[in-house]
C-alpha cells in the first residue's frame, strides 16, 4: 500500500506474528523536489524499535520531511526480541539505529562493545544520567503507571498506591480473579526491567504484590498496548506497570480509563537509542539521534501526546496537579547490568514464576 501526502510516500507492509518481518517505510518522492531538481540517490535508515508505531510515526514523517534524501525503514518489535535480533546480527548489522525501553538490555549492548560512539552538541547537552559512554542516549522519560477501568472497579474508590491496591484486593477478592494484567518478564525486556526495579525499590511490598497477583490468577502480557486494550474492553480491571505515555494518551480519549501514578513511588524509565558498532548508515543514524533530541521533536512529543520528552521531565512527573508523586528515576548506569547477570536473572524469573503460581505446563511453553 502507498500513501501520498505532500510528497511523502509511506509504504506499508505486513508483519509476521512474533517475527521481525517487513518494515513500514517512509520516504519522499525520490525523483523530484519542489523546485524540480533531482535528489541525490536516497539512503536508507533501518530502525529497530520498541516504540509503538502510532507514537513514533509523526516523528518519522517529520524526519524524512527534514532530510528528504533519507528514507526510513521502521521495524516495530518486542524489546527482548529486539535484543536477540541485534545480537544475532552483531557482525553484520542490518539496523543503523536501535530504539528501546529496555534500558538494561541497551546498556548491556554498550557494555559488551556492540555500540558505536557518537557525539554532538545535542548529546553533550543531555544530563549525565541520560547517557553513557557517549554510546547510548535517552530521549524520553516515562512514568510507570497503573491503569484501571473505573466503570468496573469495585469498592467505589480507586487505589492511590500499591498498599491501597492490596487492601482493595483483599476486600473484593472475587472481583479481581483473572482481572489483573502485567508484563510477562520472560518475554518482555522492559517487563523484566520494571519488575526488577520494583523489587529493588520496595522488596517487601513487591513480594506481597506478586503473591496477591498470583493468588488472583494474574494475566501476563508482552506489551503495554495489549494490556490497555483489555482494560478498555473490560477484560481487565487493572493493568500494572504500564508505560505512562501510552496509558495517558488512551485515558485522555476514553472516560472509562483512569491512569494512576502510585503515591508510594512512581518509577521513571527512559527510552534510549544507540548506533550498532558496525552500523551500515551511521551518518543518518546520528542525524536521527540529534533530531530526537531537538527542541522541535521534544515539543512534538508533548504537544501530540506521543511520548514524554527527556527535555521536560517535569511534564512526566507532574501529570496530576493535586498531589506530588515521589519518583524513582531509573538511570543509565552500570547498576542496571547487575540485574542482567545470568544467574541473578534466572533466580529472579524462577521466584517470579513461583509467586505468580504459574503452572508447569505454562512455564515449559515459554
Amino acid at each position: 500500500m502507498m500513501i501520498f501526502k505532500k510528497g511523502l510516500i509511506v509504504l506499508i507492509f505486513g508483519y509476521a506474528a512474533g517475527l521481525i518481518a517487513n518494515p513500514v517505510v517512509y520516504e519522499y518522492d525520490s525523483a523530484l523536489d519542489q523546485g524540480g531538481n533531482f535528489f541525490q540517490e536516497q539512503r536508507t535508515l533501518n530502525i529497530y524499535s520498541t516504540v509503538d508505531l502510532d507514537a513514533f510515526e509523526p516523528i518519522l514523517k517529520a524526519f524524512v520531511e527534514t532530510y528528504p534524501a533519507t528514507k526510513v525503514a521502521y521495524y516495530d518489535v518486542n524489546s527482548l526480541e529486539l535484543y536477540h535480533k541485534v545480537m544475532a546480527e552483531k557482525d553484520r548489522p542490518k539496523a543503523s539505529l536501535i530504539v528501546s525501553s529496555a534500558m538494561d538490555l541497551q546498556l548491556k549492548l554498550v557494555n559488551d562493545a556492540y555500540a558505536k560512539t557518537y557525539q554532538s552538541s545535542m548529546t553533550q547537552a543531555l544530563p549525565e544520567m541520560a547517557k553513557w559512554r557517549n554510546q547510548i542516549f535517552a530521549f524520553s522519560l516515562e512514568p510507570v503507571v497503573m491503569l484501571v477501568n473505573q466503570n468496573l472497579f469495585p469498592g467505589g474508590e480507586l487505589p492511590k498506591n500499591r498498599l491501597d491496591l492490596l487492601q482493595i484486593m483483599r476486600h473484593h477478592s472475587q472481583a479481581f480473579q483473572g482481572e489483573i494484567g502485567t508484563y510477562d518478564i520472560r518475554k518482555s525486556g522492559v517487563g523484566y526491567l520494571l519488575a526488577s526495579q520494583d523489587a529493588r525499590q520496595a522488596d517487601a511490598t513487591w513480594g506481597r504484590m506478586i503473591e496477591a497477583f498470583g493468588s488472583h490468577q494474574v494475566k501476563t502480557y508482552c506489551c503495554t498496548s495489549a494490556m490497555i486494550d483489555d482494560v478498555a474492553a473490560g477484560d481487565l480491571l487493572l493493568g500494572y506497570n504500564l508505560v505512562g505515555s501510552y496509558a495517558h494518551k488512551r485515558a485522555l480519549g476514553d472516560p472509562r480509563l483512569t491512569m494512576i501514578m502510585p503515591t508510594d513511588y512512581t518509577l521513571l524509565m527512559m527510552r534510549s537509542v544507540l548506533i550498532p558498532k558496525l552500523a551500515p548508515n551511521a551518518e543518518d543514524a546520528g542525524k536521527f539521534i540529534d533530531f530526537l533530541l531537538s527542541e522541535k521533536v521534544q515539543s512534538l512529543m508533548l504537544s501530540e501526546n506521543l511520548l514524554f520528552p527527556i527535555g521536560d521531565a517535569s511534564q512526566a512527573i507532574n501529570l496530576s496537579k493535586k498531589r506530588s508523586h515521589p519518583t524513582r528515576i531509573i538511570e543509565l548506569d552500570q547498576q542496571l547490568l547487575v540485574g542482567r547477570d545470568h544467574a541473578k536473572q534466572s533466580r529472579f524469573i524462577r521466584s517470579w514464576e513461583s509467586a505468580l503460581e504459574l503452572n508447569e505446563l505454562e512455564q515449559g511453553a515459554q
